[in-house]
Parts: C-alpha cells; structure tokens; sequence
C-alpha cells in the first residue's frame, strides 16, 4: 500500500464531518434514486455541473462516471470537513484553506498554489454583482483553458437563472456582509483526473442578501482568493471510492444539487 493510499484512508477513517441540515433534496430519497453522487455531475460524455456546499463545481465530458464520483465525494467529504475544522463562520480564508489540505489528505497532489487579493468600488465597478465578478474572473484567467472556460460560465448562467437552485446554493454561500465561494473545473488531461479549484471570500461594507445576482452598486467588498491546480493520485482514488462514499452516506441531510448546463 502506497504512503498516499494509506494517507486517505487514515483520514476518512479519523476525520469529522459538519452534520447538514435536511431540506428538499433529503439525501436519503434522492441517493436511492441516484445510487451515486456522481450522477450528479451527468453521464460520461457530456458536461455536467453541480454545487456541492459552496461549491460551483463543473465537469469536462471526458470525465468517467468514476471520476464524477471521485470529484463529487472528495468535494463534499473536504468541504465538510473544513466546516468542522473552522466552526461557525466558514466565510474566512482559513475556510478555503483547511478545505486545500483536506483535499490533499484525500490523494490529490497540489501542482500549483496561489494566493491574491482584490478591492471592488461598488460605484465604479464594471460587475453589477459578485456572479458578474466571478465570471470577469473566469474569463481573464489564463490558467483556464477555452473548454474549461466555456462549461463554468454556462454552469453559473444556468445557476443564477434557476431560483429554487440558487437558493439552495445560497444556504452555504451567503453570511450577511461575508461570503464564499468555491469554483472548480475537472477534466482529464494525459490520463490524469485534474482540478483547478478558486476559493473566493468576500468581506462587504454592507449585506449581501445572495453572492450570485444582489447589486453591489452602493457596496465596498474586499475580495481574497486561494487558486490551486490538483492532480489526482489514481490509486488513492481506486484504494478509497468505497469508503468514502460509505462514509458520506451514513450523513444525511442536503450538500449537492445539480445544475443543467
């Protein structure tokens, strides 16, 4: 057994999870239907998109349904683990960073890591809201391929257009005058499943009801972000998959949801 195979499981066998509340898409209904978080994601060969917690996470339809069930799990099984490292406000950077290393005790190598900040003038801003902000920033990073950049900003156009899906998101993203959100691409690339994940927190002059579509016209907002490109480590993703989907299931409650691209 490799160092990073016996890693992940050490962790999904010690780690604590945040407990989620249940709401409409209770996880017991709907896994009984579904089987599989990655079915979340949709069927291999074609694009898929859901949000898992504060997370807005689109997938290349090079993905095999495997690999949708890697990235679903690792996703929800790291953010929720972060959220019961950090306690109450998960709107922080240190969010975003016990969510990095959760991810990386799951099997997946950190290939590059930066950190940035950022100042939005509400009257002088050309993004009429933090979803405007977000896909300006999708759109000039250069680390996005032309593909990759095309399935995110379609999964945040369905998102913000779909009400009872937004406010779903809203529950893990929204804090009054702070806010999260995590965006992520997968694809596979020479035979390895890679992920670039962007963790934004947002510290507002005033309240923000919802981070996706309420003006920021009249509000300050401080902007940090944590980029990071992961590359999976394919053992430690066979030697875990079952144990970490066994240990997600035993929780119940609403983390994921689907969005149609």
């Amino acid at each position: 057994m490799s160092d990073n195979v016996a890693q992940a499981l050490a962790f999904i066998n010690s780690a604590t999870l945040k407990p989620v509340e249940v709401g409409l898409h209770s996880r017991a209904a709907v896994l009984s239907e579904q089987k599989d978080r990655g079915k979340y994601l949709g069927e291999p060969g074609k694009d898929g998109a859901a949000t898992i917690g504060p997370i807005l996470v689109s997938v290349l339809a090079n993905l095999s349904e495997d690999n949708r069930t890697d990235i679903a799990n690792c996703l929800e099984y790291a953010s929720r683990h972060a959220a019961q490292e950090v306690g109450e406000d998960i709107h922080t950077p240190e969010y975003w960073t016990k969510f990095e290393r959760s991810f990386h005790l799951l099997g997946w190598f950190r290939r590059k890591h930066q950190r940035s900040e950022d100042f939005i003038h509400g009257q002088t801003t050309g993004a009429q809201n933090l979803g405007d902000y977000l896909i300006d920033n999708v759109k000039s990073n250069p680390l996005y391929s032309s593909t990759e950049r095309e399935v995110i900003i379609r999964a945040f156009q369905s998102l913000r257009s779909q009400p009872d899906k937004r406010a779903f998101f809203k529950r893990f993203t929204a804090g009054g005058n702070k806010g999260s959100i995590g965006v992520s691409v997968a694809t596979v690339t020479n035979g390895t499943l890679r992920m670039l994940f962007s963790g934004f927190t947002f510290s507002c002059s005033a309240v923000v009801d919802d981070y996706l579509i309420s003006s920021i016209q009249n509000i300050d907002v401080a902007v940090k972000k944590d980029e990071v490109i992961f590359e999976a480590d394919q053992n430690a993703m066979d030697a875990s998959r079952g144990q970490l989907g066994a240990s997600l299931d035993e929780m119940t409650g609403d983390y994921i949801d689907s969005v149609d691209i």
